[in-house]
């Protein structure tokens, strides 16, 4: 089985190598926009100035402003690629990244061998080629190193819950959960998940006492907010207030409101944005001016902002918006991002004319008919579809097996931690910690689908074989 594991991580590193490859044969780019081109800044002053800025030009002489809404540890990685490898940096990072997934594929067919070693093949063969891994490991985003920490931090606990050397794993895990914290500030309220899921687990899988369950349960916890430390104290001493990230005002007010506003589509984000940002200006012209400069507080500002309004919408409409945001997250395939990485037109089937669904999917054939990346979109959402079935199997098999149970516990939490989390946002990139949990879930459901089909068919040869 390790020779097979190994086979399956070369060549979904190769394939991830092709894919970038062929996005430069198609003059695409690595390159995502706005969110890419934040770290790439930050990355840039990093190495011109040494320092962990973004540079403020005015009439006056350039100002660094400290960086207070985004995780140091990728930008640093860009700028040692800037410093090593030049204009070719972005290109480096893709095929650096590619081989960081492999990694990441070794380690989930390691997590899923801690619940049964039967599941690590599958699993692998799910992670090398799933579409979301494949296509945001070309992206000079945060999503593959956050993903190779967060699942380094999984395989742990999972182990962890196996008895193997459940102290050290629960250490590993802290420290790895730490190093995810530091990529991205998504994970900083798992610890209010991890815990509890722990002090439960950890006695239903090893039958330790729940006294000892509730210490162990807190090594992970106690090791991932030590890393935060230094950087709430650094920001409490320069902005007066301890935050982790000056991102998250922004963030309920730009997305997550008209997100929950108008579900499906986020349609009323601009209009929104334009309603707004007026509020908040205004807001900050009552404040002295260097509390209006702070970045703490105009954070705050944001947040009171977002809010108020998301209060107005009432119960019924954010629940809605939730549950919409959460649903388009699982069902949406990344694979829709490859039109964009590809400079191809998007023609997917949401934006085709017609009067009823045969109309509908007439005109979606018509249009695509020669359109080689649409009609792999269709696969992938279609072969993804197919996967929450079997997930959903496999979910059910695992809450009904008393031995498998708690680790079956523990991937529940992760999915719902970050579908949670993520609010009403509903994009694939969102859904990546997330996946690691469901490719397990997969690989659970087949098993259990195979053993039905064995005992279907050993039962109707003994029936169809006469005694004797």
């Amino acid at each position: 089985m390790p020779r097979l594991i190994f086979f399956i991580v070369v060549a979904s590193v190769l394939l991830r190598i092709a894919y970038s490859v062929a996005i430069l044969g198609f003059d695409g780019s690595f390159h995502n926009g706005s969110d890419s081109e934040k770290y790439i800044v930050i990355a840039e002053n990093l190495v011109s100035t040494g320092s962990f800025s973004y540079v403020e030009t005015g009439d006056g002489a350039p100002a660094l402003i400290p960086v207070t809404d985004r995780m140091p540890l990728y930008p640093y990685f860009i700028a040692g690629m800037m410093v090593v490898f030049d204009e070719n940096a972005l290109t480096a990072i893709a095929l650096i990244q590619t081989l960081v997934d492999g990694l990441t594929v070794a380690l989930l067919a390691l997590a899923a061998a801690a619940i049964d070693r039967r599941l690590a093949v599958p699993t692998a063969i799910f992670a090398a080629i799933s579409p979301n891994l494949l296509v945001h490991a070309s992206y000079i985003l945060t999503e593959t190193m956050f993903l190779f920490f967060f699942v380094a931090a999984l395989t742990a606990l999972l182990w962890a819950l196996r008895g193997w050397r459940t102290t050290t794993m629960l250490v590993c895990a802290g420290l790895a959960l730490g190093l995810a914290l530091l990529t991205r500030p998504v994970i900083m309220f798992f610890p209010i998940f991890l815990f509890p899921t722990l002090i439960y687990a950890l006695p239903a899988a090893r039958r330790v006492s729940l006294g000892r369950a509730v210490i162990l349960a807190a090594i992970p916890v106690v090791i991932m907010i030590a890393f935060a430390v230094p950087r709430l104290a650094d920001n409490h001493a320069r902005l007066g207030h301890a935050v982790l990230t000056t991102q998250s005002g922004a963030h309920l007010l730009k997305w997550v409101y008209p997100c929950l506003k108008t579900p499906w589509s986020c349609a009323s984000h601009g209009d929104d944005w334009a309603a707004n940002k007026p509020l908040v200006d205004a807001r900050l012209t009552e404040l002295p001016p260097e509390d209006a400069a702070n970045p703490a507080i105009r954070n705050e500002v944001f947040q009171s902002v977002a809010v108020e309004r998301i209060s107005e919408l009432g119960v019924v409409q954010i629940a809605v918006g939730a549950t919409v945001g959460a649903f388009k997250n699982v069902i949406q395939t990344g694979f829709y991002e490859t039109l964009t990485q590809f400079r191809q037109p998007a023609t997917f089937f949401s934006a085709m004319t017609g009067n009823n669904l045969a109309e509908k999917v007439g005109n979606f054939l018509t249009t695509n008919s020669t359109n080689i990346f649409m009609m792999l979109w269709v696969v992938a959402q279609v072969g993804l579809m197919l996967s929450r079935v079997v997930q959903l199997v496999g979910l059910g098999a695992g809450l009904t097996n008393p031995l498998i149970r708690p680790f079956t516990i523990v991937l529940i939490m992760t999915i719902v931690y970050f579908l949670a989390v993520n609010g009403p946002i509903g994009n694939p990139k969102y859904r990546i910690p997330a996946e690691p949990g469901f490719f397990i879930l997969l690989s659970m459901g087949f098993y259990s689908l195979l053993d039905w089909w064995r005992a279907r068919q050993g039962a109707t040869n003994r029936i169809a074989t006469p005694h004797e």
